[in-house]
């Protein structure tokens, strides 16, 4: 890999992880920042829609709620100024109940298309997909994975040029 496609996986990582920071810190400004402002996301009955209606959306359903979204494996394909990546996760969510909490987490991915932009790169697309949740497998309403040809990843055609799944 060249030290530019090096640089751009290093700048795809940074992306992915101040998504995390944003949606867990409640910064609704920064979260809008990292999308392209055609971004569509892709969050099964959860949320399908445009960036600031996501923005929004987040900012509402996660008040008073602590989560903590942990991004692990990364897999980029890159592809001039576009790309796409496939990003394993686990997020937690301490959710208040009456008096309590109710722990809800879930483990899956994110299929990302991003764009190189003026600002540097940006998400033009995100895609949730659960593997397993908590309470059942699949979680109810999510997009759920699968194996080989099945899965949602192979929907994006950069990621599945790189012949690995």
């Amino acid at each position: 890999m060249s030290g530019r496609g090096l640089e751009d996986e290093a700048a795809l990582s940074r992306l992915v992880d101040l998504y995390a920071r944003a949606v867990d810190r409640g910064d609704a400004a920064l979260l809008a920042s990292l999308f392209t402002d055609d971004a569509t996301l892709e969050f099964g009955a959860m949320f399908s829609g445009g960036r600031d209606a996501f923005v929004a959306m987040i900012a509402a359903s996660t008040a008073g709620m602590v989560t903590h979204h942990f991004m692990g494996n990364r897999l980029y394909a890159l592809d001039s100024d576009e790309a796409e990546g496939e990003i394993y996760s686990i997020n937690t969510h301490v959710i208040p109940v009456g008096e309590g909490t109710r722990d809800y987490i879930a483990a899956g991915r994110y299929l990302d298309r991003y764009r190189r932009t003026a600002d540097g790169w940006r998400f033009v697309h995100r895609t949730r997909v659960i593997d397993w949740a908590n309470d059942g497998l699949p979680a109810t309403g999510s997009i759920a994975g699968g194996k080989g040809g099945t899965d949602p990843a192979a929907a994006f055609p950069l990621l599945a040029a790189l012949g690995i799944g």
